[in-house]
């Protein structure tokens, strides 16, 4: 009972709250997708029925985006349209707007032999013929058939399975014409428009009639009652057992007020709306293939969407129209073949027997109770509460970022909303402070380390204060999240901005941890292993769930990166570490050959290469050095930073950077110093967001000049000594679990590995109100997930010994070797 009672004792509020959260969203995302969301749970009609352009930001790329409603659509390069339909053929049969498609086609196989080709049939004046194109093992051919009732277009259906040869039998497949892996067909509503006279709609009705067979021979053996374009290929096969689909386009609704006085007289909106309503009454098994985004593509501002003729549309909406073709055919299999695939349109969920081992672990611990009052550390009451939080976290993650529970859709930057919420967050952040007291701000110390030091009892208002830096990280990680959350890093001057405020954090790190070793003396094994563990846990475990690798959560490598390169510096003679002049020619040296370590080709690689084959570890390695590049020196100038308040504390000139007592430095200097950080700040903002006119420029200068709005910061911070003695307690709250919110935020308040939005099913254009409360639980949950998880890798590092760190690391390398 003693355990029992210890066990439910570690179900404290935060529990609570989170898991109430969790069962809150879990509850409505398993109604909306199996039960309100079963007329298109896998978003294929969200991709062919319905969707908006992405408002325009800095470009006009921006305004080219085609976004489905409720699923994100990718745009296929050559090189993926290539794995989708190498060795198989894809035919386009109509009018001369379904040739644009196939033209727009072309261009996705090879854009250069597409030009080419279109010139020489432009040329050669033979506009009503049919067309081939090949390129990489894919054949592309068009049939010219405006009516659907040539010989060539019979014989194509007639070929037509939904199974792909590799999936019939072998001795079948020999006598019968290979089935194309796609085909669209153009409806012949221009052309009876405007040649069927009076009979307009009965040669429009025969020439559906034609195909309306072959649209339900397609719906045969579909994976869902709405469509066959999310039946599931095989896992083995990949893409050579994708399903075979027939799409079928609406008549396409032209510019009327761009149409010839001839064309006006026939193409008439009645006939058009007309037909279109007679598609959209066919059985749903047929309409299910109707493109009607087609259409919704060109409803707004149509006279930019056409060219001058009004029938046929601007290259650009071709390319995205081909887009939904792909994205209907090849997302299944993409992302089987690839967990980090950003198209959710029309896919099923992929299975993850991770995740599936990790619930049953969870149960099992969930279930189990020890029952011996005396048991080992690994199976005691808290250890348990740890690992069900992690096993949760990694669960939810999965989840979130992984099925189906959750859409995801695209981020969009807007300026006021960006600004309104920063400016929330600032102000609501200052409503709650609290006083720097000893226990409450851990004094730089350590626990579990061997030589436990708690110094803020006797000095109880230093310079950077625990409280203070976690209040200084919170803040920034506030602004770092919403930054993300709202797309702001495709506007420069916020960018700016918040690069700056990483390199704060690299800086507060280096600081940190330079503090510590100067003070205690710790450089033991343990040490070392409890700060790696503690920094890379969740970022080593995530990989395993999510499919992504260690180094797509760069802020873990990076900052053990730094950490490791402090460790060793202040090791190496380490004597010399209380005199600062003969520690500053450590931290030259050392800065010197970090970054010619970093920024060298060749040394970096050396390492990531030997990671891989020891650990099977994969980096990108020019991300990885653009990263460490950008923060290489603002690390020794925490290092610094340290240093000074460490002698100045341990010294005769205790009180330099002290708040009670005597006359600091501060006080003596105070004025100057407003000037000095303020007018530096000023300037720094003034030139970087004035001058430096790219990302390009900008990144080139920032390692050379964050030390300036860094300092000045930092100093500004403690130079009135009312406010020193106080702390902020949210954003302090918040800085606490930075590390954790910085890499969840990848999948359980982000999707698609941070680059979408999380949305429940059916909110994706709620109202204000609805809108609020979605994201109100996701972020409640979100930021009650990371505190767990902090509160879980502090419990495993309370217990974790020299021998357990390396059966981690070791349990880490076996899982790559299994895994990979």
């Amino acid at each position: 009972m003693t355990q029992l009672r210890r066990f439910a004792a570690s179900w404290h509020p935060l529990s609570s709250v989170t898991y109430s959260a969790l069962f809150l969203l879990l509850l409505w995302t398993t109604v909306q997708r199996f039960i309100l969301g079963q007329e298109d749970p896998n978003k294929c009609r969200a991709l062919l029925t319905d969707g908006t352009w992405a408002p325009a930001v800095n470009n006009r790329h921006d305004a080219q985006k085609w976004e489905p409603n409720g699923c994100r659509m990718v745009e296929y390069s050559p090189d993926a349209t290539h794995n989708c339909l190498t060795g198989r053929k894809f035919v386009l049969a109509g009018d001369s707007t379904i040739r644009q498609i196939f033209w727009a086609a072309a261009r996705k196989l090879d854009p250069k032999l597409a030009a080419a080709e279109l010139k020489e049939v432009v040329a050669a004046d033979e506009k009503h013929r049919d067309l081939s194109f090949n390129a990489g093992g894919v054949r592309l051919e068009f049939i010219w058939d405006p009516w659907l009732n040539s010989t060539e277009l019979r014989d194509t259906l007639e070929a037509f399975h939904v199974l792909p040869s590799s999936s019939r039998e072998a001795t079948l497949v020999k006598k019968e014409e290979e089935s194309p892996a796609l085909i669209v067909l153009g409806s012949p509503g221009l052309w009876a428009a405007r040649y069927g006279g009076d009979d307009y709609m009965t040669l429009f009705k025969d020439g559906i009639d034609t195909v309306s067979t072959y649209l339900s021979l397609a719906s045969e053996g579909s994976a869902t009652r709405s469509s066959s374009l999310s039946a599931l290929p095989n896992w083995n096969q990949g893409y050579s057992s994708t399903p075979n689909h027939i799409l079928l386009t609406p008549v396409q609704v032209p510019a009327y007020n761009a149409l010839s006085y001839k064309r006006t007289e026939t193409i008439t909106p009645e006939r058009i709306d007309e037909m279109n309503d007679y598609l959209s009454r066919l059985p749903s098994n047929q309409t299910s293939h109707v493109v009607w985004a087609f259409n919704r593509m060109t409803e707004e501002e149509s006279s930019k969407s056409f060219d001058s003729d009004g029938l046929h549309v601007d290259d650009h909406i071709a390319d995205r129209k081909i887009d939904i073709v792909l994205n209907s055919h090849c997302n299944n299999p993409a992302i089987l073949n690839d967990r980090s695939f950003k198209g959710t349109c029309c896919v099923e969920e992929p299975s993850n027997y991770l995740f599936n081992l990790a619930l049953i672990f969870l149960c099992a611990v969930m279930l189990y109770t020890p029952r011996a009052q005396s048991v080992p550390k690994f199976i005691r009451p808290e250890v348990l509460a740890a690992t069900r939080d992690i096993l949760v976290t990694l669960a939810w993650c999965w989840i979130c970022d992984g099925t189906l529970q959750f859409s995801k859709v695209e981020r969009h930057y807007r300026q006021g909303a960006f600004i309104a919420i920063c400016l929330f967050w600032l102000v609501g952040s200052s409503s709650v402070l609290h006083k720097v007291v000893g226990s409450a701000s851990e004094a730089w110390s350590v626990k579990d380390s061997k030589k436990e030091v708690t110094t803020n009892s006797v000095e109880e208002h230093k310079f950077l204060s625990r409280d203070q830096t976690d209040e200084i990280k919170g803040l920034m990680q506030g602004i770092i999240l919403l930054y993300h959350f709202n797309y702001a890093s495709q506007t420069l001057w916020v960018y700016k901005i918040v690069r700056v405020l990483i390199s704060m954090y690299f800086f507060l790190s280096a600081y940190g941890h330079t503090l510590y070793l100067l003070r205690t003396g710790d450089y033991s094994f343990k040490r070392v292993a409890v700060v790696l563990f503690r920094v890379n846990a969740l970022s080593a475990l995530l990989p395993f769930m999510m499919g992504t690798s260690y180094s797509s959560y760069y802020f873990a490598p990076a900052v053990t990166f730094y950490y490791l390169v402090i460790y060793i510096m202040l090791r190496m003679l380490k004597e010399n570490n209380d005199d600062p002049w003969p520690l500053a020619m450590k931290v030259l040296v050392t800065a010197s050959f970090t970054s010619m370590f970093i920024t060298t080709p060749g040394c970096l690689e050396m390492v990531t290469d030997v990671l891989l084959a020891v650990f099977r570890m994969s980096f990108d390695v020019q991300e990885l050095r653009f990263r460490l590049a950008l923060d290489r020196y603002i690390v020794f100038v925490g290092v610094m930073v340290a240093s000074l308040v460490h002698t100045a504390t341990s010294t005769d000139a205790r009180e330099v950077f002290t708040t009670k007592g005597s006359p600091s430095l501060f006080d003596s200097g105070r004025p100057r110093f407003w000037v000095v950080c303020s007018a530096g700040l000023a300037l720094f903002l003034f030139v970087t967001q004035s001058n430096l006119s790219s990302k390009q420029s900008y990144n080139a200068a920032h390692p050379y000049i964050s030390w300036i709005p860094v300092l000045a910061v930092v100093t500004l911070r403690n130079l009135h000594t009312p406010t020193q003695k106080i702390f902020l307690a949210i954003p302090a709250a918040l800085g606490r679990i930075s590390l954790e919110t910085y890499i969840l935020q990848y999948h359980i308040w982000l999707g698609g590995d941070a680059t979408a939005r999380l949305t429940l099913g059916g909110f994706e254009n709620a109202s204000f109100p609805l809108f609020f409360i979605e994201k109100a639980l996701i972020t409640t949950l979100f930021i009650g997930m990371a505190a767990l998880t902090h509160r879980a890798t502090r419990t495993f590092a309370s217990t974790l010994s020299e021998r357990g760190f390396l059966v981690f690391l070791a349990a880490l390398w076996v899982g790559n070797l299994i895994y990979t």
